[in-house]
């Protein structure tokens, strides 16, 4: 099997890199053999270092991530930094933009910026199952210290990618480490990752920024504070709640984190927020009460908010329904039917995913919609809710007629089958 592989790699990198072959002019000359490109990225030359990275990254074979992981503590950023780019391509659908792919040179800007954010941001549904070797965890974890903070950053946001959930060991502790780091955009990424990839271990060092001068990140620490189920920031959490007097981003901040760690000591907070003026916190309320294992509580939320003015507002109202009396409320055909509009898909999916096996029988009617977006949208739901009944309507979805569907069902059912 091996041999195939070596094989298949071979054929590829001839294809992809004609600089590692002979000239069209000597056709009898040997091809450059894989352990030879891998070899290669070890050369004391540049050139030949960034030739062999370009070569294996254009095989796109999984078999590569952990030779191209050495790369990421390349002396030179710009090798450091195509590394991470031609890593990130073997992860998601969706590739970094760099704006200068020259010389991967920052431009002048207010705020750092990294490539490897846009991606980040995109969320988890666009994710290709891949193995994650230990190689590229930890490469990743040395390339977030290094001297270049573009290369920090794009290394953090690159981890939060890659990596998958509940993250542990020494990228987990090299993460909680780079809170400290002298770069807000660099101190708001890393919280953000956290939360991310549940590093449950650095509940303590959140807190210590909830105090923090930069508003982004003390927001970016109490949300991933809830991302982790944090009980021992309960206390801290509600106090800045209740200091900013409910209103502001560390006020709102402060309540999602609650709404998300949903402690039954935050219950009659989220009650008394179901009647808010402000449309967030009567959407965090309802997603807190819903979470709570309340299941009365969570009805009442739901009927609280069915009628809300606030689209977003009546979908945490549905969601809290579902949770709060079953299948039944028809909280789960409001959810579905907001799967087609574009403002409001993602909250959806987000809590079609939480309902888990409860949100199936209206998945099921969902893939039948004439809409290609909400058929791609189901699938994508039914790839993170698994089980076998999942995988029986996702197999029904690789016959659809919209490539985008076909495409998003056949990445659900491989993510379901490494999981498995």
């Amino acid at each position: 099997m091996l041999a195939l592989k070596t094989s298949v790699l071979v054929a590829l990198l001839a294809a992809a890199t004609p600089a590692l072959a002979q000239p069209a002019a000597a056709p009898a000359a040997p091809r450059a053999s894989y352990d030879q490109v891998v070899a290669n990225l070890r050369s004391p030359e540049p050139d030949v270092r960034r030739d062999a990275l370009r070569a294996l990254g254009a095989t796109a074979y999984p078999e590569a991530i952990a030779p191209l992981s050495q790369l990421l503590t390349d002396p030179l950023d710009d090798i450091q930094l195509e590394t991470i780019y031609t890593l990130l391509s073997f992860y998601h659908v969706e590739k970094p933009e760099v704006l200068d792919r020259k010389g991967l040179r920052v431009r002048p800007t207010s705020r750092l910026t990294a490539a490897a954010q846009r991606i980040y941001d995109l969320g988890p549904y666009g994710l290709i199952p891949q193995p994650v070797p230990v190689e590229l965890t930890n490469g990743l974890a040395q390339s977030m210290f290094d001297a270049n903070p573009r290369v920090r950053i794009e290394s953090v946001y690159a981890l939060g990618v890659m990596a998958r959930p509940p993250l542990d060991g020494y990228a987990a502790e090299a993460l909680t480490r780079l809170l400290q780091d002298p770069v807000e955009d660099i101190r708001e990424a890393t919280a953000r990752v956290i939360g991310g990839l549940r590093v449950a271990t650095a509940g303590d060092a959140l807190v210590a920024l909830l105090n923090d001068k930069s508003t982004r990140v003390a927001t970016a620490a109490m949300r991933a504070l809830g991302d982790i189920k944090a009980w021992q920031s309960i206390q801290a959490l509600t106090d800045q709640f209740n200091y900013h007097g409910g209103k502001g981003p560390r006020a709102e901040a402060a309540f999602d984190a609650l709404a998300r760690i949903a402690h039954a000591s935050s219950q009659s907070l989220f009650t008394a927020q179901l009647s808010s003026s402000q449309p967030n916190l009567r959407r965090l309320a309802a997603e807190g009460l819903a979470r709570s294992g309340n299941r009365e509580a969570a009805q009442q939320a739901g009927n609280a908010l069915v009628n809300d003015k606030e689209v977003d507002v009546k979908l945490a109202g549905a969601y809290a329904a579902v949770v709060g009396s079953g299948v039944q409320s028809g909280g789960v055909a409001t959810l579905v039917s907001a799967l087609d509009q574009g403002a409001h898909h993602e909250q959806a999916m987000a809590y079609l995913v939480e309902l888990g096996p409860r949100a199936i029988p209206g998945l099921d009617q969902a893939l039948a919609s004439p809409d290609p977006a909400t058929r791609e949208r189901v699938a994508l739901v039914l790839g993170f809710i698994g089980g076998e009944q999942a995988l029986v309507l996702l197999e029904r979805a690789r016959g659809d007629g919209d490539l985008r569907v076909v495409r998003a069902a056949e990445r659900a059912i491989a993510r379901l089958r490494k999981t498995a």
